[in-house]
């Protein structure tokens, strides 16, 4: 006689479990999305408009090829722009980690210099990448800025100031590979605005001061100690001390000399737009790149420089008044490193040219002649006008 056994409950079976439980309801948007911060677009294209000028006007003698070259990467620029501007958080979250690697293994390439066909050397500095079939270059340290920001606002948005032992190894270790590698370029500038960074989004993040100030404390040491055991870094140092003496004034000395000399000669109101005569014959080097501030008080006078420098503190001080609105703590960290990267490099920029720091040879962010170093600043401030979009949902509306 056959028993006949008791079917099991389809309830028990795991493979029906999940068929059984009713399905979630969506979860609710954290934001919605409203109009951008006026205020820092304005900010954003103000300074745009004044370094199509100022570099249309420091090297028109020369004819307009610089003006062309910044106008093909503006108008690669606006399109990267308003793209990032839409572009949901959880994007940058996906491509942090690879966006990283792949600007390491850039700048590690241009360390083989003699191997690397691509590399690309001016004034004995291997900075840059050629891109093959064109006749443009691109710097990988201005983007691996952008990769740094994502991927440390990342780590510290799930550890913030409780990190451990190994999150702190991670954040270093990467802190420490790139600015190691930029360095050896070598581009000391570029690794202090990094570490600067890095400084600022961990004000941000919550890091304990006591922390901040034995780190800061260590790298100050680090970095004297590099600059002075380098023969051109040390060299920079001692010129910076006394720039007008006999041995440093047409030697290492010379740039920082007739920086000075042109923001004189500019006054209060300027000697007009397109009359500097410390850009022609390359009496001022660099005039359209790195010194390209002392060509606008030059020109342009102090009053209207002020008003350059107040763009700038304005697309500051938006900018982290919209870290402090955003929806996310990772928005936020995101927003804070890259408008403290902004600001810590016009701040060295312009700190260099009026002869208070030693010259780094940074480039002024959206003033400056440059390629990829604008498009990766518009990329990224996009990204920044996209946070601003977005306004957290209030309690009530979530009830």
């Amino acid at each position: 006689m056959s028993t006949v056994r008791p079917q099991r409950s389809q309830a028990r079976r795991g493979s029906n479990v999940r068929e059984l439980r009713p399905a979630r309801p969506p979860a609710a948007p954290a934001f919605t999305l409203d109009r951008p911060d006026w205020a820092y677009v304005a900010a954003l294209v103000g300074l745009i408009s004044v370094g199509m000028i100022m570099v249309y006007s420091t090297t028109a003698v020369e004819g307009l090829s610089a003006l062309v070259r910044m106008g093909i990467w503006l108008a690669i620029g606006i399109p990267g722009m308003l793209v990032a501007t839409r572009l949901p958080m959880g994007f940058w979250r996906t491509i942090s980690r690879g966006l990283l690697i792949v600007c390491f293994v850039a700048l590690a390439s241009l360390l083989l210099k003699s191997h690397n066909p691509l590399a690309v050397e001016v004034n004995g500095a291997y900075r840059w990448l050629r891109i093959p079939g064109l006749t443009q270059v691109i710097q990988p340290s201005e983007l691996s800025k952008l990769a740094f920001i994502l991927f440390a606002s990342q780590l510290l948005d799930r550890r913030g100031q409780k990190m451990d032992t190994r999150q702190w190894l991670t954040f270093l270790g990467v802190l420490g590979a790139l600015a190691g590698v930029i360095y050896k370029e070598p581009d000391l500038g570029t690794a202090m605005v990094l570490g600067g960074t890095a400084f600022c989004m961990l004000v941000a993040g919550g890091v304990r001061w006591g922390t901040l100030f034995k780190g800061l404390l260590v790298v100050a040491v680090l970095v004297g100690a590099l600059a002075w055991n380098t023969d051109h870094q040390r060299e920079r140092l001692l010129s910076w001390w006394n720039p007008w003496s006999e041995e440093h004034r047409q030697e290492g000395g010379y740039q920082t000399v007739m920086s000075m000399s042109a923001m004189t000669r500019g006054g209060l109101f300027g000697a007009g737009l397109g009359r500097s005569t410390y850009k022609l014959q390359d009496r001022l080097p660099e005039a359209e790149t790195d010194f390209i501030f002392a060509v606008v008080a030059e020109e342009l006078g102090m009053l209207r420089a002020m008003g350059v420098l107040g763009l700038f503190a304005l697309l500051a001080w938006r900018g982290y008044k919209i870290a402090a609105r955003a929806p996310d703590r990772y928005s936020a960290l995101v927003a804070t490193g890259i408008t403290s990267w902004v600001a810590v490099q016009s701040c060295l920029n312009v700190a260099v040219v009026t002869g208070t720091v030693p010259n780094t040879g940074v480039p002024l962010p959206f003033i400056s002649s440059g390629g990829s170093s604008l498009t990766a600043l518009m990329i990224s401030t996009g990204i920044v006008v996209g946070i601003s979009r977005r306004r957290p949902v209030r309690e009530e509306a979530e009830r």
